[in-house]
């Protein structure tokens, strides 16, 4: 870009001219903006939602000279503008979640371990009062689980009862139970009281006392877009789930009728979990038809069953999922005991017993 296509480009970001603009009350609005663009830790494109609000209350314009300077100083033509000034904001927006994992974020207390080495790993299925998460730092996990608040009393008598001691620990500027259970040496868990919706627990063993002490005070809690932020690619946030399900479903067979509604469930979702709801449900559906029709001698249901069941085997979510986890191998138990390939292992001897329990099927 040369000299005048920068001053052409200035001049559309001023349309009211330099004399309107020096006649503005802004003395200090500059300074300011730029001691908080050079002071903050964070993105240009990711200013803080409070900060953001902070630079709307001095009402700021900014003249020529002082798009400049702040160009300068963000790497970016264009300077950070409150909403309702008359030049148009050139920085982009902060990342654009969709309401319903936004909800998800706001109503759990949104904790990060503030150490670059722990990593979130792993997230379970996120609803508004329930919840877990896995950080992982080399071959350490960290758990943190969120839980109903209605059920948190029952949980600390829970912990109580297992463990081999606790004690009040402050953490997160609240004041919480460290239990230390009696099944394993360094096996420790921490309670918070239940806060909103839910409450959250923390559990890890990390060979003593003092590591897990050392990480629980490295707990921060973050706003919504850094807590999102951190997830893992592997997460499917709730805008996704549809699409992810049905695309799932392209490759699963599933009986004449299935409901796939309650698929579609939006919640903030690990893949390995989404791939449990889908071909779980697939496989409870067979599992019943099969069942029903042995019950009532129908052999062509039971033989349809049992061959799709067979072919789940290839089901490309099931062979996915295999890296993560052992769900497969009890889908795929399950089949091979209605095809009478192996010996069922439920203790009365009969195919695919307790199937509903052990594949979660509602």
């Amino acid at each position: 870009m040369n000299e005048r296509e920068l001053d052409q480009l200035i001049a559309r970001a001023n349309p009211y001219g330099d004399e309107t603009v020096r006649q503005l009350p802004t003395a200090g609005a500059e300074s300011d903006l730029l001691e908080d663009i050079l002071t903050t830790t964070e993105p240009a494109t990711r200013l803080r939602p409070s900060r953001r609000r902070r630079l709307r209350n001095h009402r700021v314009v900014i003249g020529a000279a002082a798009a400049v300077a702040v160009a300068a100083a963000v790497g970016v033509v264009g300077a950070v503008l409150p909403k309702d000034s008359p030049v148009a904001p050139l920085v982009a927006p902060q990342p654009a979640y969709a309401a319903e994992l936004v909800a998800v974020a706001e109503a759990n207390e949104r904790i990060l371990i503030d150490d670059p080495a722990w990593k979130i790993s792993q997230v379970d299925e996120f609803t508004k009062d329930s919840g877990d998460m896995t950080f992982s730092n080399g071959d350490k996990k960290f758990q943190v689980t969120w839980y109903p608040a209605s059920d948190y009393q029952s949980y600390f008598k829970d912990r109580t009862d297992g463990s081999v001691g606790h004690a009040e620990v402050q953490v997160l500027g609240q004041r919480g139970t460290l239990f230390r259970y009696a099944n394993e040496n360094f096996d420790f868990a921490f309670m918070l009281p239940s806060k909103g919706p839910s409450f959250v627990e923390t559990r890890a063993d990390l060979g003593s006392e003092e590591a897990y002490r050392e990480v629980l005070g490295k707990l921060k809690k973050v706003d919504v877009n850094t807590w999102l932020g951190a997830m893992p690619e592997s997460v499917v946030k709730p805008e996704k789930v549809r699409a992810a399900v049905d695309g799932i479903l392209a490759e699963v067979t599933v009986p004449k009728g299935f409901n796939k509604a309650p698929l579609y469930k939006e919640t903030v979702i690990a893949r390995y979990h989404l791939g449990v709801r889908v071909a779980g449900a697939a496989s409870c559906a067979w599992l019943d038809q099969w069942t029903a029709a042995t019950e009532s001698g129908d052999k062509a249901k039971a033989a349809e069953a049992v061959k799709a069941m067979q072919g789940s085997k290839s089901w490309k979510i099931l062979k996915e999922m295999q890296a993560e986890g052992d769900y497969p191998d009890s889908i795929w138990t399950y089949a091979d005991e209605i095809a009478g390939k192996v010996k069922p292992e439920s203790k009365s001897g009969k195919p695919a017993d307790g199937y509903q329990e052990g594949l979660g099927c509602h």
